[in-house]
């Protein structure tokens, strides 16, 4: 099943209430303290996300519940990443647009 996540736009300023998140080198808000359910992220230079489309341009996520067989067939250009224990990522471009699906255990 796939259910709407969060939409992510990339921040070149820090942008209150962001977190770091050493294992992306990258710093996040949580979409879901978001009324309109909106990230912010921000990339250190050194990320291994900086030179991908994922830090040049806005996303919309969806939660997935098995992210392996979502992205099957799908032009995907970041990931799978495990983010943190337990959430697993990774981002595909469909029709000119970034999607992110996201998987929680």
């Amino acid at each position: 099943m796939k259910q709407f996540h969060h939409i992510g736009l990339v921040a070149r300023e820090p942008v209150p209430d962001e977190t770091y998140f050493e294992s992306l080198q990258v710093w996040g808000t949580d979409p879901t303290a978001d009324p309109n359910k909106v990230e912010w992220v921000r990339f250190k230079p050194e990320s291994p996300l900086a030179s991908t489309p994922v830090a040049e341009m806005p996303h919309v996520s969806w939660q997935v519940d098995d992210l392996d067989a979502e992205l099957e067939g799908k032009d995907v250009v970041v990931g799978p990443l495990t983010v943190a224990p337990g959430i697993r990522i990774a981002y595909f471009m469909m029709d000119g647009a970034l999607v992110e699906y996201l998987e929680i255990t």
